[in-house]
């Protein structure tokens, strides 16, 4: 979560930066207010693809996946939304890590994830809301090192929602909150799952 708060202003500095005319707010004087030239790009343009590059934290469950519940993850989608169509779809693929050490043994641990599922932008200016949902297949694996290592597999639905701030024609960054529920999974004996919940800054580039 620190990586998220450090990160976070960076994003009201690339929205501070946008022209009046991105924004929304009233021009200040005449010459703002004259219509771009031509050959100028605007910063709202939509494109029927985006990569989205997500760099965040997942939080397991605390009671089975101590002391490596918070787990660094990186991931990448790919979302396909034709501008004025109804809905669009996205497809990613996630991994998460974290370690740590109890009782004198280096404890591991790591999930990875394959998803998709339908994807919604609301508006097509500087600021877009997002929905996403869909079906995940998700591994949890934790190891002992020096003693041994076990993982599962599970199906489970997932969702997310964010906000992206689009501050160039190709380029947005952002915000995204995300949840997996409904998986089962059993670790080292033990009936578990990898339920997480996650939020991460996102890096989008449209093509």
């Amino acid at each position: 979560m620190k990586l998220i708060a450090c990160c976070l202003p960076l994003l009201l500095c690339a929205c501070a930066t946008l022209p009046p005319e991105a924004t929304g707010a009233e021009p200040r004087s005449v010459a703002q207010a004259a219509p771009a030239p031509a050959n100028q790009s605007t910063v709202v343009a939509s494109r029927d693809n985006r990569i989205t590059l997500y760099l965040g934290q997942r939080n397991l469950d605390e009671d089975d996946y101590t002391p490596v519940d918070e787990q660094s993850v990186f991931g990448v989608e790919y979302v396909r939304e034709a501008p004025g169509s109804v809905i669009g779809w996205e497809i990613g693929l996630m991994g998460s890590y974290d370690e740590d050490r109890v009782g004198g043994f280096d404890v591991e641990g790591s999930t990875g994830e394959l998803y998709g599922g339908v994807h919604k932008t609301f508006l097509t200016g500087v600021v877009r809301p997002y929905l996403g949902a869909g079906i995940s297949f998700i591994n949890s694996e934790v190891e002992v090192v020096g003693l041994g290592k076990d993982d599962d597999d599970s199906v489970a639905g997932y969702a997310h929602l964010g906000v992206l701030f689009q501050v160039s024609a190709l380029f947005s960054l952002g915000l995204d909150a995300r949840a997996l529920f409904g998986s089962d999974m059993q670790i080292a004996g033990v009936s578990t799952d990898a339920d997480y919940g996650q939020l991460a800054l996102i890096l989008g580039f449209a093509f």
